[in-house]
């Protein structure tokens, strides 16, 4: 059994640039993590694509940075817009999911950029109160890089 399954619905594939678009506007994802205790581990996070790589930020220390450490491999969806149809007994709705490895980041530059495209991508701009906020909170925050090996979505536009 691999992990890279092809969709039961085809017909509701994305192409992988449908897929990284829905990804890269979504407001939020669920990271899916494993622990050393055999137990998965999904939380809703903000993020960032930038290229083969997504970006989250958390606290130094917890749950998500513990299950990484232990295994680096990760899954994480993203619902780019869902609206439940009654009167269809349906749902339509555009989703993607990315598997990939997650690492903190350890390199100041990069960590700063993260943060930085993160902020751009929350507000609108790399404003002086992101930037001020960014500069307060940058040694208790992290950065986790997500590299991604694969992307997959699908939709259901109309019912």
């Amino acid at each position: 059994m691999t992990a890279f399954r092809d969709i039961r619905r085809s017909d509701r594939a994305l192409t992988e640039d449908q897929a990284r678009e829905v990804l890269a506007r979504a407001d939020h994802g669920v990271l899916a993590t494993l622990g050393s205790d055999g137990w998965p581990y999904a939380v809703p996070v903000n993020h960032v694509l930038s290229g083969d790589a997504l970006y989250i930020h958390c606290a130094i220390e917890g749950h998500k940075l513990e299950n990484i450490a232990h295994e680096e491999r990760v899954s994480f969806c993203a619902v780019g817009s869902a609206r439940v149809s009654p009167a269809k007994l349906s749902t339509l709705y555009e989703s993607a999911i990315a598997f990939g490895r997650a690492s903190l980041v350890t390199d100041p530059g990069e960590k700063r950029r993260a943060l930085e495209l993160l902020a751009v991508r929350f507000c609108g701009s790399l404003t002086p109160e992101a930037e001020k906020a960014i500069a307060a909170s940058e040694s208790r925050t992290a950065v986790v890089r997500i590299r991604l090996e694969r992307i997959a979505g699908k939709a259901h536009r109309s019912a």
